[in-house]
């Protein structure tokens, strides 16, 4: 029978007061997963708290690079007061430095976060505010003896950073010391799920030997994937940047890793990897170009995240022995308002089923197939394009979607920038 009026009117007053009784209680639930997930991916709040933190590792002999967490500014306000906390880390981290680039803490730049238009579509404008306000930055890093790198971006921002990049390079003040020494710890990451890894590779040593210099490398394989896919098919683009399949990846990143071994004279190469058969490789190709020498120093390092891939190093380093391979860990510093786009990044790489860190942890799979070789798996595969990603004119099946332009593939530009210049003296 249906409920009488007084009963619908008493459930009716139950559910308001659970609804009531429930929003403290998920807030309180929720804010509690914010701090424990936090707690690890985030090395720290402030460079502070990151650096009483770092400690015990630091006296184990491993080192960091911190980066200060925070997306593309959205205003200039935004971006003064992204420069300011890198200004700040900078200062404190001078404190900790004196064991040179390779034993001292360093830090990692995001070139969104300091200008609001860093963008191809405003180039020229973005690359002369920013290469003196990197500079000044840089100095003080230089001055201190630390490492500087400049992280790898979205593809479309990637030919914007080469160019400041190579300006700041062919700048021969930010490279000599106040003691007469030469710095080498400026440097950039390169991304391997970019189908350029390689020739990024080659153009980083070669305007290293341009200039004399000695730069710092660190190759990654990349963390924003899941968003090239995406801006590529909204674009209408001819084909994607990065690789479809993540073992192509994989090929992709030991093929980079082999090009920066071949600029090793002039390069000093961090690998930022958790895949314990990528590790392996790496070992022998830094045997085979003379990086890693028995009874010497390592002229390379390996990098890992905070809060992943701990117990793959620490394998690494009870099999070496007396000389290891230096191991320095990236971390992320920043409240908890900063956290969140960081945080989808590392949840979607350490989610993913073809995440060596996830599928370590599984124990139905067999260690034989954790350490399968990558160059094999591609080779066999066909077609070697993931077929379950059409090109972004396939992804609506027998209606082809609508093409764009991408204007930052200077590929594309010059020739359209050509074309429009003829009409106009036509």
């Amino acid at each position: 029978d249906p409920p009488e009026a007084h009963q619908r009117g008493m459930g009716s007053v139950l559910k308001r007061a659970m609804n009531r009784l429930g929003e403290p209680v998920i807030r309180t639930a929720t804010m509690q997963a914010m701090k424990i997930l936090g707690g690890q991916f985030v090395f720290g709040r402030t460079i502070d708290e990151a650096l009483k933190r770092a400690a015990p590792e630091r006296a184990a002999g491993i080192t960091h690079s911190f980066d200060m967490l925070g997306e593309a500014a959205m205003t200039f306000a935004d971006a003064e007061k992204y420069r300011q906390a890198y200004d700040a880390a900078l200062t404190r981290l001078t404190r900790e430095a004196g064991a040179g680039i390779t034993g001292s803490p360093g830090i990692s730049l995001k070139l969104s976060a300091l200008y609001p238009k860093y963008s191809f579509l405003h180039a020229d404008a973005a690359t002369a505010a920013m290469v003196p306000m990197i500079k000044a930055l840089a100095l003080r890093a230089r001055d201190a003896d630390i490492h500087f790198t400049i992280d790898a971006e979205e593809a479309e921002r990637l030919e914007l950073s080469l160019d400041i990049i190579e300006a700041l390079v062919a700048d021969d003040e930010l490279f000599a010391r106040p003691d007469g020494s030469r710095w080498n710890g400026f440097g950039l990451a390169i991304q391997a799920y970019q189908k350029r890894g390689v020739a990024v590779c080659d153009w980083a040593g070669k305007l290293a030997r341009r200039h004399g210099r000695r730069l710092f490398v660190r190759l990654v394989k990349g963390a924003y994937w899941d968003s090239e896919i995406k801006l590529s098919q909204v674009g209408g683009h001819g084909d994607y940047p990065v690789f479809t399949r993540k073992v192509a990846t994989d090929v992709s990143y030991l093929a980079c890793a082999a090009r920066l071994f071949e600029h090793a004279d002039v390069l000093h190469n961090a690998f930022a990897t958790h895949n314990a058969y990528t590790i392996a490789a790496i070992k022998q190709m830094a045997e085979a170009s003379g990086s890693d020498v028995a009874g010497q120093p390592k002229t390379f390092e390996f990098q890992r995240l905070h809060g992943m891939g701990e117990e793959v190093y620490a394998a690494l380093r009870r099999i070496e022995g007396d000389n290891p391979t230096p191991v320095r860990i990236y971390a992320p510093v920043g409240g908890h308002k900063e956290l969140l786009a960081y945080l989808v990044r590392r949840l979607l790489e350490n989610g993913a089923n073809t995440s060596f860190v996830n599928r370590m942890g599984d124990a139905d799979i067999p260690a034989e197939e954790l350490v399968s070789d990558p160059v094999a798996e591609l080779a066999a595969l066909s077609p070697r394009r993931n077929p379950a990603i059409p090109l972004p004119k396939d992804i609506f099946g027998s209606r082809l979607n609508s093409a764009g332009i991408d204007l930052s593939d200077p590929a594309v530009l010059g020739p359209l920038q050509a074309q429009l210049a003829s009409l106009d003296g036509a």
